[in-house]
């Protein structure tokens, strides 16, 4: 990667090379092409409402799903306080889910998900590209085998090691 990482800005260092992969897939691999891709990062729960996964799905024309890890701050949602710890609290099983919304507008940004039964913190999913948030959702948790969905997990032990490998 040549391009620095930039605090809201994601996108614009690491689409060209989702793109470049799903061009290749659907390439050399047309019957491995995903119908939905769920990125390591957010959607709509973005300060602009358009992360990597927004940027990602219109710029490849796919249904994308932002999965995160920690709540991205931004203005107009306050979750970072007491509520939010007690919102967590109240999540007990693989599936519950509490709604993550603009204060100023009301809307549905996102949602915490409490991937698994032994998962103590949730994980952030929001709406990318052609897909409702209920979809995004409902995909997560059927795609969590521990907190972070499997496409998610193998694809960053997988870059880990390689990595590890190519650099020592």
């Amino acid at each position: 990667m040549t391009v620095e990482y930039t605090p809201g800005y994601l996108a614009f260092r690491e689409c060209p090379h989702i793109k470049r992969q799903l061009e290749k897939v659907r390439y050399d691999r047309p019957e491995l092409y995903p119908d939905v891709l769920i990125v390591d990062g957010n959607g709509r729960l973005h300060r602009k409402q358009f992360g990597l996964a927004c940027h990602t799905g219109v710029v490849c024309n796919i249904s994308t799903i932002g999965v995160a890890k920690n709540l991205y701050q931004m203005e107009n949602v306050c979750l970072r306080d007491e509520e939010h710890a007690q919102l967590i609290q109240g999540l007990s099983k693989k599936g519950d889910y509490f709604n993550i919304t603009n204060t100023r507008s009301g809307e549905v940004l996102g949602c915490a998900i409490r991937a698994t039964t032994s998962s103590l913190k949730p994980v952030y999913v929001s709406q990318g590209h052609m897909i409702s948030i209920a979809r995004a959702r409902d995909i997560v948790t059927h795609c969590c085998l521990h907190r972070v969905p499997e496409p998610v997990r193998l694809a960053d032990i997988k870059s880990r090691t390689w990595l590890r490998e190519s650099f020592g």
